[in-house]
């Protein structure tokens, strides 16, 4: 059996394989410099998160931090393939994850009509400023205390938005019972209208089989539906002569010139 003979050059590492000298110190290189930039990344966490604390945030309220150093396993690339120096190997080291977020609440009445759910945004550091365009509607870094401001505004709206959907939907099943039990014959269905000034706003359409119908809007503040439209079909298709006829029968109201 002829012996295998290793290259003296050549350094046997790493369950077999071997490396050079010159990558055994790119290995070297790599693995401390990974740890180097993890214990810098850890430092500076630690800073962001103190800045927060000092300006009134709370740990567990207003964000967390589960920023951690822990060790990994994998397959790497060293070196340059413009010199001819890279290489794969497979290399323990240890890797930064994770960070700050703020936590807050979001209401989306189309994804999750029935629930007001925790959520976490991404905060940006810069220096003494931080920047979370979630909460802010922008891209600009201001003062930690502000962006607390925000955060807590953020939340209060989606409370009150959460609120004032449970009181809308309530208002308008009951309204959908209503006309349904009153008119039978009719077709009572949800629907939602558009201005220019509300945007989309719901409403009750009470349709019946002749093709008129009224419009109800809805108002949780008198919990009670309000006119928004009507169409009279008969009316619609009157000629000239048979609206002018009605018109001259109809009485004057008191205090119409």
């Amino acid at each position: 059996m002829k012996e295998e003979i290793k290259d003296p050059n050549q350094l046997d590492m790493f369950a077999g394989v071997l490396f050079t000298p010159e990558q055994e110190k790119m290995i070297a290189e790599f693995i401390k410099n990974k740890e180097n930039s993890a214990r810098a990344i850890e430092k500076l966490n630690k800073q962001r998160e103190q800045l927060l604390i000092s300006n009134g945030f709370i740990y567990g309220m207003d964000f967390i931090n589960d920023f951690k150093v822990e060790t990994v396993t994998g397959e790497v690339t060293i070196g340059y393939s413009y010199n001819n120096t890279a290489f794969k190997t497979e290399l323990t080291y240890i890797y930064p994850s994770g960070g700050i977020s703020l936590k807050g609440k979001k209401f989306n009445s189309y994804s999750n009509p029935n629930e007001l759910v925790d959520c976490t945004f991404s905060v940006d550091f810069e220096d003494d400023k931080v920047q979370c365009s979630s909460i802010q509607d922008q891209y600009r870094y201001i003062k930690p205390k502000t962006l607390l401001e925000k955060l807590k505004s953020n939340n209060s709206k989606q409370e009150y938005l959460f609120e004032e959907y449970k009181k809308k939907n309530s208002l308008k099943q009951n309204v959908i019972e209503k006309y349904t039990k009153l008119y039978p014959n009719a077709t009572v269905t949800a629907k939602t209208d558009y201005t220019k000034y509300s945007g989309i706003f719901d409403i009750v359409e009470v349709k019946f089989e002749s093709g008129s119908y009224i419009q109800l809007t809805l108002n949780t503040y008198q919990n009670k539906e309000i006119l928004h439209k009507k169409y009279d079909i008969e009316f619609e298709e009157m000629k000239v002569k048979e609206l002018l006829e009605r018109f001259s029968k109809q009485v004057k109201k008191e205090g119409s010139n």
